[in-house]
């Protein structure tokens, strides 16, 4: 296990033992390759208060984790209940009536599997481990950051990529296609999220995909992407128009675009959440689409492509101050208007003690017309 990965492990001890936590079970990919250093599917986990991590592997696995981990207590399994009885047992070997385990509650986390454990250790406390993780990894260090500077590259590669391909006739799958090999060629593992290519109507929605409408003259066409790379991710999302963007359409951007000024110029070191949420609402007011847009205009990128500070799923973290070293993107919402469509501008950036850095790229000054 290299150095950097055993540093994070103390770091979550001395959380651990201030919180009261007996062990962190690791269930996600995310928390896997930062604690223990290695990327691979269903990977679990055992971090105890004290003491090295304990692995447990595919009974064909273990040779090999042990050799990528460097860690020596892998336990084998070959069925799911198998690994929950070697779970069971690492637990009542803690000594504990009622242990504390802490366990990430977010999109990674089969609810299954954690029903399935409750049920199997009813005598197990288990408790969300965001508060233990996430001051953790919202800081990112410099081999973190340069991975998320290869992935913001591949994210400006996608934009250009889809700038080639978005035409009309071609359907929003097809684009999706073109730019999703385009960055895989280029070295992207995989991407974050299902790419979208809202075009026309469905430039409107806040979510999306890509569909086999076929993308029409005069339409807004949003793409966004998140390629990763070597675990990590970037974000970012572009509005494109097919032929000239009508006055209104370009109007809708530019007060977009004021809104992603307003809300870098915000955010600095120690500032809380809402406070950037308050200028982003200021440059609306005067608009008269204050109505048109959701909340959440920032969120943390990492190992996640959304991850803690993450206002739109943890209205909690709205009060979260920001702290040089975090990686957020900004853009997070669709400003949508029925008549004139949906406009977006998303770029990736790392928050220094002087403020915001962009590390995506790609053309942002004016809707990009193909």
């Amino acid at each position: 296990m290299e150095t950097i990965h055993q540093e994070r492990i103390e770091r979550l001890q001395q959380n651990m033992a201030a919180q009261d936590v007996d062990a962190l079970l690791i269930l996600s990919a995310a928390d896997y390759v930062y604690f223990i250093g290695d990327l691979r599917r269903q990977p679990r986990a055992i971090i105890p208060r004290q003491g090295p991590p304990v692995l447990l592997a595919f009974a064909a696995e273990v040779e090999e984790v042990r050799r990528a981990t460097g860690l020596a207590d892998v336990r084998p399994y070959s069925a799911m209940h198998e690994m929950m009885v070697a779970i069971m047992a690492y637990l009542k070997g803690l000594g504990k009536e009622r242990p504390k385990v802490a366990v990430e509650m977010e999109f990674a986390t089969p609810a299954f599997l954690l029903e399935r454990f409750k049920l199997a250790n009813p005598r197990v406390q288990v408790v969300d481990s965001k508060p233990l993780v996430s001051p953790l990894r919202q800081i990112k260090g410099p081999e973190e950051l340069a991975r998320i500077r290869r992935a913001a590259e591949l994210a400006d590669l996608a934009i250009e990529r889809a700038r080639q391909v978005i035409a009309p006739g071609v359907t929003e799958a097809e684009v999706a296609l073109e730019v999703e090999y385009a960055v895989r060629k280029a070295g992207a593992d995989r991407l974050g999220f299902p790419m979208f290519v809202n075009s026309g109507y469905r430039s409107l929605w806040l979510h999306g995909m890509a569909t086999d409408k076929r993308i029409e003259p005069g339409d807004l066409v949003i793409v966004d992407i998140g390629p990763v790379y070597q675990g990590y991710n970037a974000d970012i999302c572009r509005t494109f128009s097919v032929g000239e963007p009508s006055q209104e359409a370009g109007e809708l951007y530019g007060l977009y675009r004021q809104m992603q000024a307003a809300a870098l110029a915000a955010a600095r070191p120690g500032v809380p959440l809402h406070q950037v949420e308050a200028q982003i609402e200021q440059a609306l007011t005067a608009s008269g689409y204050k109505d048109r847009y959701v909340r959440g205009f920032l969120h943390g990128v990492g190992l996640g492509f959304e991850e803690a500070p993450f206002p739109t799923i943890f209205p909690e973290d709205i009060l979260a101050p920001l702290q040089a070293g975090m990686v957020l993107a900004a853009g997070h919402t669709t400003l949508a208007v029925p008549g004139i469509g949906g406009v977006r501008v998303e770029d990736t950036v790392h928050l220094t003690a002087d403020g915001p850095v962009y590390l995506t790229q790609a053309p942002r000054e004016a809707i990009i017309t193909v």
